[in-house]
């Protein structure tokens, strides 16, 4: 009870905005973690450390009171160590925010752009009707180089018989992905990293896992379309929607770049999961 007439004492307008800002702090960097591997373990920190902190300081346990006062950091290193590729996928993202998001097809008008995705779309949908395995990538704001320079260059306009050609089973090309920057087809057969979050259960091949997983590391977007079922899947920011439709396509590739199909210019970001 003496301790928490004293935390009250103590407690002031300085002292509330403080605890403000610190609570500000962990929403913002638990909201740029959700559904990365990072997630589970960085709130379960979190409740133990809050957790111990208070036990140890109203119980005055001298042994957890050390371990908060001189392992914290340690615990904290740990976690930058382990977790490395989300901790650089979080801090991309807050680099991007406020950064004036261009055109998703370069400097292309917007019914050039409304056309190149018409093409993809309308390709995916022959894909996945034949049953030809596709994993479609496309550039944004982040550079996607180190992994483009694995791949066969193509540097061609993107259309609907380019994909089918490049997809097509018998093509040296198929296996891989295929880049997209702007309008242009920039490589094939390109390597990608695979994700780790998916496990047996999800029932998904390399495919899924390279488009997941570029996903992971990078602001890229992918398409997949299962060479097994014909489902077409959507990844992005880390996170993968499948069994798509056509419409449902072509509405998250419209969101991904802020393209409004209906007038002039670009709009606000839409949530990405709009399961409509």
């Amino acid at each position: 009870m003496e301790h928490l007439q004293y935390l009250a004492s103590q407690f002031s307008f300085g002292a509330a905005v403080q605890i403000l800002i610190v609570a500000l702090l962990f929403h913002a960097i638990l909201t740029l973690i959700r559904g990365t591997q990072a997630d589970l373990l960085v709130r379960g920190v979190l409740v133990l450390v809050v957790a111990m902190l208070v036990i140890g300081r109203l119980l005055q346990l001298e042994l957890i009171n050390w371990i908060l006062d001189n392992g914290l950091l340690l615990v904290l290193f740990a976690l930058v160590v382990v977790f490395q590729p989300e901790l650089r996928r979080m801090l991309e993202r807050v680099g991007r925010t406020g950064a004036i998001v261009t055109h998703p097809f370069g400097v292309q008008s917007l019914e050039q752009s409304q056309r190149a995705i018409d093409e993809v779309v309308n390709a995916v949908e022959l894909l996945a009707a034949r049953l030809w395995g596709a994993l479609i990538v496309f550039q944004r704001a982040g550079g996607l180089d180190e992994y483009a320079t694995t791949g066969t260059r193509l540097d061609a306009e993107l259309s609907q018989s380019l994909l089918m050609t490049v997809f097509y089973p018998g093509s040296e090309l198929h296996d891989g992905a295929l880049i997209v920057r702007g309008t242009r087809a920039v490589c094939a057969h390109a390597m990608l990293p695979l994700s780790e979050a998916l496990g047996p259960h999800d029932h998904v091949g390399t495919r899924h896992r390279a488009g997941l997983g570029i996903t992971e590391v990078t602001d890229a977007v992918a398409i997949m379309v299962s060479e097994e079922t014909g489902g077409v899947s959507f990844a992005v920011d880390g996170r993968l929607e499948r069994h798509l439709t056509s419409d449902q396509l072509r509405r998250r590739l419209e969101a991904a770049f802020r393209l409004q199909t209906h007038g002039a210019g670009l709009q606000g970001l839409p949530a990405w999961i709009s399961r409509r």
